[in-house]
């Protein structure tokens, strides 16, 4: 199995270029797990203990207030979720569950410093698209705040 998610990883855009030997060294240092529709990966204000890459499904990346909830973003095979709360050593500032049936990749927190410090490349790579998806979820934030009043938009 673990031949098959590496060459899912090797196609995936934020590991361009890593040889399937890389690949088989970044699930070596994790574990894969897999988890079915609603289970929740993280936790808004947890410690940040680990990293997930997604290897398959689509997780949903949430925050609630006031007993709202918010969904701030989607995330697909080849995303990595929860890399800033561990790079900052700060809580976790929103929620992850399964939208689907997904597998990811979990790497403990030294485990994740150990890779970014294996590979320059990949470091880059990582930071480059930690910074994108906090772009994007401040943006999000701002939406919602200035959408107007009402029932939340229809999702399909």
């Amino acid at each position: 199995m673990n031949g098959q998610y590496a060459e899912m990883i090797i196609g995936f855009p934020l590991f361009k270029g890593l040889t399937l030997e890389g690949a088989r060294i970044l699930l070596e240092r994790g574990e894969v797990r897999e988890y079915s529709r609603g289970d929740v990966l993280l936790r808004e204000g947890g410690n940040p203990t680990f990293v997930l890459l997604v290897l398959t499904g689509r997780m949903e990346i949430f925050t609630e207030r006031d007993g709202r909830e918010m969904v701030l973003n989607e995330a697909g095979p080849g995303s990595i979720l929860g890399e800033l709360a561990v790079l900052a050593s700060v809580p976790r500032s929103s929620s992850v569950r399964a939208a689907e049936k997904s597998a990811v990749l979990h790497w403990s927190a030294k485990a994740f410093r150990d890779l970014l410090l294996w590979d320059p490349f990949l470091s880059e790579r990582i930071f480059r698209e930690s910074l994108r998806t906090l772009i994007r979820k401040e943006k999000s934030l701002i939406d919602a705040l200035v959408r107007p009043p009402g029932p939340p938009p229809v999702r399909n």
